[in-house]
């Protein structure tokens, strides 16, 4: 176990917000992606995190840790565009099922997140440095 616990857990928050914050930019970014129906198209993804195991010694656990990173099955929005060069013969084009909405939702779940895990850094390593300060 190491010295300092609350570096460490605020550490596993950090990446696993950042994980987050990364999932969320990559489906802002692809969902006005458009496809010929039927054809390959981007997949909502969702970002799983769960407690990390307790390290030895150590039963109240030592973080959080991404678990997986789960890919929607939710069929895309086809969408009436003649025009589009994408378009099948009755016009149609697909565009991934991204609800941004949701989204920007997760996005200020995760800022929040990944603010108060460096907040916990920067207090833990002020609070640090004074005892070493007072040990000197």
């Amino acid at each position: 176990m190491s010295m300092f616990p609350s570096i460490d857990i605020a550490g596993t928050g950090l990446d696993v917000d950042q994980t987050w914050i990364d999932t969320i930019s990559s489906n802002v970014a692809n969902a006005d992606d458009a496809a010929t129906p039927g054809s390959a198209i981007y997949q909502d993804q969702e970002v799983v995190a769960t407690a990390s195991p307790s390290a030895p010694g150590n039963n109240n656990g030592s973080g959080v840790q991404v678990q997986s990173v789960n890919v929607s099955t939710a069929p895309g929005v086809l969408v009436s565009d003649p025009g589009n060069p994408l378009a099948n013969n009755a016009g149609l084009v697909e565009y991934p099922n991204v609800d941004i909405g949701h989204q920007m939702t997760s996005l200020v779940q995760a800022q929040a997140g990944y603010e108060a895990n460096a907040n916990v850094l920067g207090n833990s390593d002020a609070a640090y440095k004074a005892i070493l300060a007072i040990k000197a």
